[in-house]
């Protein structure tokens, strides 16, 4: 089958034999890593076969939910990337299907595809969970796989070598032979699929998805993570990158040696690696367009793309499990244990979060979050950093693989595994005498880096603001929903104010605290409805009222929240929108660019005309007070909970409140432990009057400028899960909002090269 390839193709395939279809349809292209048409030999392959078989070819691509940290950033650059392919697969008659998994739309595409095809052609991807992928359709039906990443393929090397020199000298014959040699142009006629054939899904346009509202409708439906902005000052796809990179050929690569370690120049480097890795640039153009170039630049930026970046493909590609600590060197993992141990441990949320107290750190931190980029040169420093605040290197190496592959667009890359490893010793040699925090390992200080760099000119970059201004947003109820909402926009960089009618944050995590001291929720009291996302927020939330005290106190930290003001209106005016109220006895007004509505579904629909918002609560009642046994004989819907220190809790359900709806406090305070049995002495009540939403919009609601958040407005319904979630979609939604363009000036991107592993 692949035998009457030419060799340029031959050698990048990779052939395993499965079941064959008795009466195959197409030949399939499945779009994996390598998103581009031009250059790509994954293509050229499948479009050969298809010819030689006489088959209509048809390129299938998925995007996925399952991938590692799957979330609004990396789905929108592969979105835009989609975009491309649709449009030039469309000018070159190309059968093209692009498939976003969502609710409702989580049918096994490939496996079905499969069962027409006569052959599955795709990208040679070596990580897990694709070569899992890959193992799984190849006992279906014939798989290729083929290496489009790479100059020197993995199939003709593919082999681990300790040291960038050694790598250099194994290889330097074969990627000599290869490197700046023009990609023969393949021609052959492709046959379009008949106009009967009927998909087993409906395809998505990635392109009108974008044009109608930036992709906010169809990532609404993705389980993903939301809390990951989109990156809004690039765009993905082969139009962009092929642009920024003709850019720097022409104004930058020749000053690259002089350039590419000073990280507060942010066009000291090509910072195409995002494109590289998601295959939307050709590493043999790349490679090519810098040879014709020339010079001591061009040299040095040669040595990054052929050594340093193929050594971490090939590295990735012999070992079963390159991610683990047993890939690094002995030498490393014997010093590791036996360094004298950090002195201060920093919890993992400090790290993600930039609040480590160490400028240097803190501010790449916040590049890497607000923008998804790092400077390479930093980040070597900074992943050295992480083993100074966590007792177990290995897991001190984990999480800082997790940071980068969460946020960098070129994340979860054999590049990101490499880069991250050599901050522990991969690729490197030992370094005496051994130092207290890094042993034998390489050592590299935020302190001796910073006085390297222009400080403030670093930090102008890395901390300017998400979406590429300041936004100023009005936040209305500082329950838990408005209150992550505000906390996510302010580490973003924008101005939040929050307005509540109360005396303190509270909502669903709402807490009261005994004579002792002791503390019990009167809300919620467990995190119903979590995902998989929201761990890392929870600060070991259990089922007691103090850590969900801990969680508000976390959220409210540093917020600007003006409280005793009850909001009664909203309205779009010619400034944003326009808020009105009362505080304090005296009326209000103010002004926002935007504004999230945070409160329960009754309230939030009686701010607006009639007809934008529906929903319904229902209510509860709590009641409190001394007891230290449960009663035998509750009313029918009535729950009880010892909540400690001498201390009971009654709840009625939503139809044992309603008949009591119209009760005060003090009455209920004193019927509900009456009637459970106790002493009305020392019992206090609250009714939940929104207490649960039965119903509502069960997604965030935008109404021009102003977007509706909580419980009623997330799924599952009614949960913290919900608020939280929804609190998330809202703030990325003002992300992809902002505009798709695949005219945004490549000149101007805040990029920067990572590949100078």
């Amino acid at each position: 089958m692949i035998e009457s390839l030419s060799h340029h193709l031959l050698e990048r395939c990779s052939l395993r034999t499965g079941p064959s279809c008795e009466d195959p349809k197409f030949v399939l292209h499945w779009i994996r890593a390598a998103l581009r048409f031009e250059e790509n030999p994954t293509f050229d392959v499948a479009r050969l076969i298809a010819n030689q078989m006489g088959l209509p070819l048809l390129v299938y691509h998925g995007i996925d939910e399952r991938y590692p940290h799957a979330s609004y950033r990396h789905h929108k650059f592969l979105l835009e990337g989609a975009r491309d392919l649709e449009k030039e697969a469309a000018d070159m008659g190309v059968d093209y299907l692009l498939h976003v998994s969502r609710k409702g739309h989580r049918q096994p595409v490939l496996k079905l595809l499969s069962e027409d095809a006569a052959v599955i052609v795709t990208d040679l991807v070596d990580l897990d969970p694709w070569s899992d992928w890959s193992d799984a359709i190849a006992k279906m039906r014939t798989l290729i796989e083929v290496d489009a990443h790479c100059v020197l393929p993995r199939q003709v090397f593919g082999r681990s070598v300790d040291r960038p020199f050694k790598f250099k000298n194994s290889t330097k014959r074969m990627v000599n032979a290869r490197k700046g040699v023009n990609w023969p142009v393949c021609d052959v006629p492709i046959t379009r699929m008949s106009e009967l054939y009927d998909p087993p899904f409906a395809p998505v346009s990635a392109h009108r998805e974008l044009e109608r509202d930036g992709g906010v409708q169809l990532l609404s439906q993705c389980e993903i993570d939301p809390t990951v902005m989109p990156v809004t000052d690039v765009c993905g796809g082969t139009k962009f990158a092929k642009r920024k990179w003709e850019n720097y050929v022409e104004n930058g690569l020749k000053r690259y040696h002089r350039t590419r370690n000073d990280a507060s120049n942010r066009d000291g480097v090509s910072g195409i690696s995002p494109w590289l890795h998601y295959g939307m640039i050709a590493a043999t153009k790349v490679v090519r367009e810098a040879i014709d170039t020339g010079g001591k630049g061009a040299d040095k930026f040669l040595d990054e793309m052929l050594i340093f970046r193929e050594q971490a493909y090939h590295h990735c590609h012999e070992l079963q499990s390159p991610r683990d600590w047993s890939s690094l060197p002995e030498w490393a993992r014997i010093s590791w244990r036996e360094r004298i141990q950090p002195m201060v441990n920093k919890k993992e949320r400090d790290l993600e979060t930039g609040d480590t107290g160490d400028s240097l750190w803190d501010s790449a931190q916040m590049g890497l979050v607000r923008h998804g980029v790092m400077h390479n040169n930093v980040r070597m420093t900074w992943g050295k950093g992480v083993a100074r605040w966590i007792q177990d290197p290995n897991s001190a190496m984990n999480i800082t693989q997790c940071l980068n592959d969460r946020y960098a667009l070129d994340g979860r890359d054999p590049n990101s595994i490499a880069g991250v490893m050599w901050c522990y010793g991969l690729f490197d040699r030992p370094f005496d005498p051994p130092s207290d925090y890094m042993g034998r390992i390489r050592r590299r200080s935020t302190e001796g880096h910073a006085s390297r760099l222009d400080m403030k000119r670093y930090r102008d970059w890395v901390g300017a603001p998400t979406n590429g201004r300041i936004m100023d947003i009005g936040i209305v109820g500082s329950g838990i929903s408005g209150m992550f909402a505000g906390q996510i926009l302010s580490r973003l960089g924008h101005k939040v104010t929050i307005y509540d009618k109360g005396w303190r944050p509270s909502g669903r995590l709402a807490y009261r605290q005994t004579e002792d001291g002791s503390m019990f929720s009167i809300g919620s009291i467990n995190m119903d409805g979590s995902r998989n996302w929201m761990n890392r927020f929870q600060w070991d939330l259990g089922n007691s009222a103090k850590p969900f005290k801990n969680f508000l106190d976390e959220l409210s930290k540093d917020q600007e929240v003006n409280y005793n003001t009850r909001i009664v209106g909203v309205k779009e005016d010619a400034q944003g929108v326009l808020l009105w109220g009362s505080s304090d006895s005296q009326e209000v007004q103010f002004n926002h660019s935007r504004v999230i509505v945070a409160v329960p579904i009754e309230q939030a629909t009686r701010l607006l005309e009639e007809g934008v918002l529906s929903g319904e609560s229902a209510p509860y009642w709590v009641a409190w007070g001394p007891g230290h046994e449960g009663s035998d004989s509750l009313p029918e819907g009535w729950s009880i909970r010892n909540v400690g220190n001498g201390t009971i809790e009654l709840r009625l359900d939503p139809n044992s409140s309603e008949e009591h709806i119209n009760r005060t406090k003090d009455e209920m305070a004193s019927l509900i432990p009456t009637k459970a049995g106790f002493s009305p002495v020392g019992w206090s009540s609250h009714l939940w009057r929104y207490g649960r939403p039965i119903s509502g919009p069960a997604r965030v609601v935008h109404h021009g400028r102003i977007a509706f958040i909580g419980d009623a407005f997330g799924t599952p319904l009614g949960t913290i899960g919900a608020a939280l979630d929804s609190a998330a979609r809202a703030v990325a939604d003002l992300h992809l909002m902002r505009g798709w363009n695949d005219e945004i000036d490549a000149v101007k991107s805040r990029q920067s090269n990572l590949m100078d592993w």
